[in-house]
């Protein structure tokens, strides 16, 4: 026995608890495993090296292997002359 809504609703029931509850999860492990997966991945050492400077900057200290550098930013490296 169908009711006037199942019947506007093209006959879809309306999904019970424990569905809705068996979807979340799935969904909640899918994307736990999106972030477990990207928090693995390696930082590139161009960023490694710029969070190090903000770090350092930040707490008013020179950054590791920087002692050279009056401001603490990086100094670039110094180009070959050309002949």
């Amino acid at each position: 026995m169908t009711t006037q809504h199942q019947k506007e609703a093209g006959g879809m029931r309306t999904p019970h608890r424990r569905d809705i509850s068996a979807r979340q999860d799935l969904l909640g492990r899918e994307l736990r495993q999106l972030f477990d997966d990207y928090t693995q991945e390696d930082m590139p050492d161009d960023l490694q090296d710029l969070a190090e400077r903000l770090q350092a900057a930040f707490e008013g200290r020179e950054p590791d292997g920087e002692a050279g550098a009056a401001d603490g930013a990086a100094q670039p490296a110094a180009e070959p002359k050309k002949d």
